[in-house]
């Protein structure tokens, strides 16, 4: 393994979730992503709290787009069993964490517009009941 001490220069690594949070999460990503920015020796409090923050702050930001991401490859024409695998969960589990966003969302309006159609919905919903999975 490469040993690295080298540090990001003039970037100051978030501590808190909070602090890494209000990163671009594609900022975010690229400095968790960057081992150079993360000894692998000697690692003091601040590098194991700055990491933990990046990884945590990512989970988050990741957790909150996979729904999407699902949405997206669904109305795409993925094959729900091929989008479940993508996920890494059963054909229930990807549908019941799509179903959770996309009920809000059918019902959120921003600048004056839907966060996704009926349409849309009812679009992922039928792939999903075609796959034998349906709203309980």
């Amino acid at each position: 393994m490469i040993r690295s001490h080298k540090r990001a220069e003039g970037s100051e690594r978030p501590i808190t979730f909070n602090a890494a949070e209000r990163l671009n999460a594609f900022d975010l990503a690229h400095l968790w992503a960057d081992r150079t920015a993360w000894p692998i020796d000697e690692r003091t409090h601040y590098d194991e709290l700055a990491e933990l923050a990046c990884m945590a702050a990512l989970t988050a930001w990741l957790g909150r787009w996979i729904p999407i991401a699902i949405h997206g490859a669904l109305i795409a024409g993925a094959k729900p069993e091929a989008v479940a695998g993508a996920f890494g969960a059963s054909l229930d589990v990807t549908f019941r964490r799509w179903d959770e966003w996309a009920s809000r969302m059918r019902d959120a309006v921003v600048n004056g517009r839907r966060g996704i159609t009926e349409e849309e919905y009812e679009t992922v919903a039928q792939r999903f009941a075609v796959a034998g999975i349906v709203s309980r």
